[in-house]
């Protein structure tokens, strides 16, 4: 099987979705690596340069994210192929691939069968990165200009990132809710993902309130992610929260309503006041990295 991977940029460096999907490639079949120049491109662009190139594999792989999507999509249409969006899981069975894949917000986990040639994006964290693995060799298609009738004015990136990773891409995501009472408590929360490495989430009544940006709204509405570790902290669990996270490795949730949604599908569960519990884990945390 020839496999494309598109690999997407981020300040002149892959990202990390790219090298998970460029090492899952080696295990489909023969790899070719290539990106379009640039880190903020056009799709509409990107995919008029690949379209060429993308004729000659049997299955093309690139990063679920905003623009991996809208580049996959339009290869897609371009080529007439089967596209597969947001795969969770993907594996070669006979003259073909199965892949598992969200839908419905992250309610229903689908298995499908996907005749070759076919397109996916992949989710970030589906699958695992080699330690150590070498970045891919890749080739550089020129994208060249934007699409007829699209016009780039400017990128502005997230303010209120403050350096972390984004969400979608987070081996570790620390979330809080309204238990937090207000946006004048945040500073814990922040202290934790800091020593935690952690990229920071927020329900959506968090948001709405204003006590955090958009940016960082977890759930249907919002971003689903899928970290190693996702910490939920004075968070119910309604369904629409749930269906954007439902898909982390290990969930840790911290309430005090021993009744709350959370709790059903939490790894661990801490039944308490996070006021009190919050800074304390904190603390044992930073002691455990000081004697590492």
């Amino acid at each position: 099987m020839n496999v494309l991977v598109i690999v997407e940029k981020k300040d002149g460096e892959p990202r990390r979705v790219s090298l998970e999907i460029a090492a899952k490639a080696e295990e489909l079949g023969t790899v070719t690596a290539v990106d379009v120049g640039g880190d903020r491109l056009d799709p509409g662009a990107a995919a008029s340069a690949l379209a060429e190139r993308a004729k000659a594999a049997d299955l093309v792989l690139v990063g679920a994210t905003p623009f991996g999507r809208d580049l996959a999509a339009r290869l897609a249409a371009a080529l007439g192929r089967v596209y597969a969006s947001e795969v969770a899981d993907l594996e070669a069975e006979g003259d073909g691939l199965v892949a598992v894949r969200t839908m419905y917000a992250g309610k229903v986990r689908a298995t499908v069968r996907l005749p070759l040639p076919a397109v996916a994006s992949v989710r970030a964290n589906a699958f695992p990165l080699p330690e150590g693995g070498a970045p891919p060799k890749t080739e550089t298609v020129h994208a060249g200009g934007a699409q007829k009738g699209v016009e780039f004015v400017r990128f502005e990136a997230a303010k209120e990132s403050g350096g972390r990773v984004p969400l979608t891409e987070a081996r570790a995501i620390v979330s809080a809710g309204r238990g937090l009472k207000g946006p004048e408590n945040w500073k814990m929360i922040e202290e934790l993902a800091d020593v935690l490495g952690a990229a920071i989430g927020a329900s959506r009544a968090v948001t709405d309130a204003g006590w955090r940006p958009n940016e960082e709204q977890v759930g249907q509405t919002g971003k689903t992610v899928t970290p190693d570790l996702y910490v939920a902290l004075g968070i119910s669990g309604a369904i629409q929260h749930l269906a954007g996270m439902s898909g982390s490795k290990v969930i840790v949730a911290v309430n005090k309503d021993p009744d709350a949604d959370i709790f059903k599908i939490a790894d661990y569960g801490v039944v308490g006041d996070l006021f009190e519990f919050v800074p304390a884990f904190t603390e044992e945390l930073k002691k455990v990295k000081k004697g590492a």
